[in-house]
């Protein structure tokens, strides 16, 4: 994937208009007799929500499913007010003028893709994008791997890399994650062992968070030697054949993933038994790859890898060496 397919991938993220909104005691929620409006404190013009933006609204504010119904138009307003008045500041999403969703706002300016991706192409030399995923909370994540290849035992070649999770109109903090890509059936693995996951921290003002990118994302490039030696530590955790059903399933609930993509991911493990951690973890990232569809989901089962990967959460997330101790 290059640099224009990348960014084609990012642009139904890139054209959504959002607008951070400072809640003061003059904000008000209102029913009028054709649709619910929010009223900015600070002057600005009446909101109007579409009828997703309406449930969006009850579900960021808490309100329980089916209360708004119950309630009439004044006191819907009134509750719907002090509820949001909580959050103090927040985004909204909009579409053809009107709200259509809410979401927390976190202080992070908008992070333009295009000079995302010309950092990333400074940080990892002769960077190749693998694959860009679109979440649903308005964020996207990019797969990198650049040049550097190592092996984690002979014919077992791994590519270095780093995973950037970020939103283009700032709705979450942006993360960078060391990635590692396996060249025997490009099975994309995160590990947050070793370097841990980066999060930005500032404010993002001036050239801080496109330093912090800089940073973060060469860290995690470089730190492939120490991944690469936990990969091999995990050759030697063997699974008992007696005990392998019970760790991939323990992974399964914890990655939720359930259905027919949990039957396939059972079907292989059965064709090709995992014996040892290493293949366990490589099971998982071959779902991701080939199984699973769903952007939020492959997510889910690579932070599912990730923690089973990491030696110092591996003892909480398996199951088995919760038995042996």
């Amino acid at each position: 994937m290059n640099r224009t397919e990348v960014l084609e991938h990012l642009e139904p993220l890139t054209r959504t208009q959002v607008r951070q909104v400072e809640h003061t005691s003059r904000t008000r929620v209102s029913v009028t007799p054709d649709m619910v409006v929010l009223r900015p404190g600070s002057g600005g013009h009446l909101m109007p929500l579409n009828e997703s933006g309406v449930k969006a609204l009850a579900n960021f504010i808490g309100m329980p499913a089916g209360m708004g119904s119950r309630l009439s138009p004044d006191t819907f307003g009134k509750v719907a007010t002090e509820l949001l008045g909580r959050k103090e500041r927040y985004n909204l999403l909009l579409a053809n003028g009107q709200v259509k969703d809410f979401t927390e706002y976190h202080g992070v300016r908008i992070i333009q893709p295009e000079k995302l991706v010309s950092t990333i192409e400074r940080a990892i030399p002769k960077a190749n994008f693998h694959r860009v995923l679109l979440l649903g909370d308005y964020s996207a994540t990019i797969e990198i791997v650049g040049e550097h290849r190592q092996p984690v035992a002979r014919g077992d070649l791994v590519r270095a890399g780093a995973l950037v999770a970020f939103s283009p109109i700032g709705t979450t903090v942006p993360m960078v994650q060391s990635f590692a890509l396996r060249q025997i059936c490009t099975n994309g693995v995160t590990t947050n062992d070793i370097i841990r996951e980066y999060h930005f921290g500032g404010s993002g003002e001036g050239d801080d968070l496109w330093q912090w990118f800089r940073q973060s994302i060469g860290d995690s490039y470089r730190a492939i030697d120490t991944i690469i030696n936990r990969y091999q530590e995990m050759r030697n955790e063997h699974i008992p054949a007696s005990q392998r059903a019970l760790v991939l399933e323990a992974m399964l609930k914890d990655a939720r993933i359930t259905g027919d993509d949990a039957d396939a991911i059972r079907a292989h493990a059965i064709e090709d038994p995992p014996r040892n951690a290493y293949e366990m973890v490589n099971l998982f990232s071959w779902a991701s790859s080939h199984i699973i569809r769903e952007p939020a989901r492959i997510r889910r089962a690579q932070i599912t890898a990730a923690t089973f990967t990491s030696q110092e959460t591996h003892a909480q997330a398996c199951p088995l060496c919760h038995r042996q101790s």
